[in-house]
């Protein structure tokens, strides 16, 4: 039978410990890593929603892209959401694993998954963060104007919309940083890249990025980093073929475009 430690263990031989950032929170986050697995749900937050859905489809065990515990909790009480959540889950027996920065820097982790999301090539690490693996740089098949590749983005992504920042270039070279990665730009440019597609900016990044030459994308912190729900599903479909495991069907953008 197959232990919640178990896909622990090949979740941390995929994203080492050691690539996430020091100010992060990662592993088994939530419940007894003893426990056998009923079901795995997969999905870029641990949210009330999420945690319904792994009620009703026998799932005892989420694995999850953000920390269900971030910042510094105190106390853990019905009148927050973090509260609800973490109360909902010990009383239903649900584990909750979640890999954050060491899934963004794992080789086939968070932006690898999203360079092969825009169909890049020859792909590279960016060389920034904390252990200098986050981030990656690849090649276009074919060089875009900046609205094709916006488009391109969109659809590829199936996000609501595309902040972009005109560079003034055409599109070939390509940085990805899922998330909030717009700090990162000067490591993009490093790389040779002309274009650079994150998941979250403020306008001064915006405004810098247009002012030293570099197309800056913002696709949304939701569709930059949901490919790796689909991926932490194939890990362990591959490792642990007789535990069933799917990917929320609940979990969504909330932010939306009218």
């Amino acid at each position: 039978m197959t232990a919640v430690k178990d896909i622990l263990q090949v979740l941390e031989q995929a994203a080492p410990y050691e690539l996430a950032e020091g100010w992060d929170n990662v592993g088994l986050l939530v419940g007894d890593p003893e426990e056998t697995v009923t079901g795995v749900l997969c999905a870029l937050d641990i949210t009330l929603p999420v945690v319904e859905e792994a009620i009703e489809q026998g799932c005892n065990l989420i694995v999850a892209h953000h920390p269900v515990i971030f910042t510094s909790v105190s106390r853990v009480t019905a009148d927050t959401v973090t509260g609800k959540i973490l109360i909902k889950m010990i009383r239903n027996g649900i584990s909750g694993i979640c890999m954050h920065t060491n899934m963004d820097c794992a080789e086939a982790g968070v932006n690898d998954l999203l360079a092969a999301s825009l169909g890049l090539t020859d792909v590279v690490s960016m060389g920034a963060g904390e252990t200098g693996t986050l981030g990656r740089v690849g090649n276009l098949p074919h060089p875009m104007s900046l609205a094709e590749f916006a488009a391109h983005v969109k659809t590829s992504l199936g996000a609501g919309g595309v902040r972009v920042a005109d560079g003034g270039k055409t599109v070939s070279r390509v940085a990805v940083g899922g998330g909030a990665c717009g700090k990162m730009m000067d490591y993009a440019v490093a790389k040779g890249a002309d274009t650079f597609v994150i998941g979250d900016c403020s306008y001064d990044l915006m405004m810098r990025a247009h002012d030293i030459g570099l197309n800056l994308l913002d696709a949304g912190h939701f569709p930059t980093e949901n490919p790796i729900a689909y991926g932490f599903r194939d890990c362990i479909a591959e490792h642990f073929p007789d535990a069933p495991v799917r990917v929320s069907k609940v979990h969504a953008d909330c932010i939306s475009f009218y």
